[in-house]
């Protein structure tokens, strides 16, 4: 499938993010992952589950069923599975069952849980995307703006459109200095933890940065910053906002000019739909909820129009890849080299 070879366009062994860690409560709640109709709760102990989403006996949804202490109660013919799948009981004949119901590895790390559907004897908590990486529970960061899509679109669509920002002027024209993305200075530098691209620009201060940063702390002429894309993965993107590298008037960066990232959960709901969950992580202004609750309109309108975006490819795609050869120009470069690091994947799985 586009732009993969034939078979398998998902990668499975990876550790991909089911949800915000205040999304997952004592309600059961159905997300299809990977395929897959998964049901996620919590134990009285407030640890979360994530199980097979479908009654073995009649296919009913257990989301709609109830909790009974540790264990779901199938909403229809009353069977109990216990947190750890088992069939505990079946009130029609007053037994339980040898019969285990699959349930799948779900981690908590600060605000986010990460689910493995993939093979059982390759799940690995250091596979996790290093969240000090990106300052999740590190201190002096703060995290907020968590937001989820549901996108009609493949999840590569979504990693090519992060790879290449020069989209931002066109599709995100409200964004004020999006011209800045059109021709800009490209690095790449290949981490452990991820593979980075660095863009490098100019910027005057300008009415979006007195709502980020705050008017007191402008500046006159113009600041040299970088634009960084960290991709960790098919699961994780990060992007920002400019990060500040020379700043007129100052020896240094001022530390009220701060950094303020943006992460990219993407998580392949079936091989044309995907999960797009965000959210935004700063060391500035750490207590100002007027700025928490701006980034998330702003990262809501911006995945938005992403989505629309995209929506519009995915009918049309296999038709006009199966037309004509795609057209790629320098900018797709990063995105290129990505989508060879996603096809190693898949080839490794195969």
């Amino acid at each position: 499938m586009y732009p993969f070879k034939e078979g398998q366009s998902v990668v499975r062994n990876r550790w991909y993010l089911a949800g915000f860690a205040h999304e997952i409560t004592r309600t059961p709640m159905e997300r299809t992952i990977l395929g897959k109709p998964v049901v996620f709760y919590r134990t009285t102990a407030g640890v979360p589950v994530a199980m097979h989403g479908i009654c073995p006996h009649r296919y009913f949804p257990l989301a709609q069923g109830k909790l009974q202490g540790d264990s779901i109660v199938c909403g229809y013919h009353g069977f109990v599975f216990d947190a750890d799948g088992k069939c505990s009981e079946i009130p029609s004949q007053g037994t339980g069952a040898g019969f285990c119901q699959p349930t799948y590895p779900l981690e908590q790390r600060g605000p986010l849980c990460w689910i493995w559907m993939g093979d059982k004897d390759r799940c690995d908590t250091a596979l996790l995307p290093p969240h000090e990486d990106f300052g999740i529970g590190v201190g002096g960061w703060r995290a907020s703006s968590y937001n989820h899509f549901l996108m009609k679109g493949r999840y590569q669509l979504l990693i090519d459109n992060l790879m290449d920002l020069t989209h931002l002027p066109y599709l995100h024209f409200h964004i004020p200095g999006g011209e800045a993305m059109k021709k800009m200075a490209m690095r790449e530098e290949d981490r452990p933890a991820s593979y980075r691209l660095v863009r490098t620009g100019k910027l005057p201060w300008n009415g979006f940065a007195d709502l980020v940063w705050g008017a007191e702390n402008r500046y006159e002429g113009i600041a040299d910053w970088e634009s960084i894309t960290d991709f960790y993965g098919p699961e994780l993107i990060r992007t920002n906002f400019p990060l500040f590298t020379r700043v007129p008037g100052h020896d240094v960066v001022p530390p009220a000019l701060g950094h303020l990232h943006i992460l990219h959960g993407i998580t392949p709901e079936t091989e044309t739909t995907t999960h797009y969950f965000g959210f935004s992580i700063r060391n500035f202004r750490l207590q100002d909820e007027a700025l928490d609750e701006f980034q998330l309109e702003s990262d809501k309108k911006v995945r938005g129009q992403d989505v629309v975006a995209i929506e519009a490819i995915e009918p049309r795609l296999d038709r006009a890849a199966a037309f004509q050869r795609e057209l790629l120009v320098r900018s797709d470069g990063p995105a290129v080299k990505v989508r060879k690091i996603v096809q190693s994947m898949l080839d490794a799985e195969r």
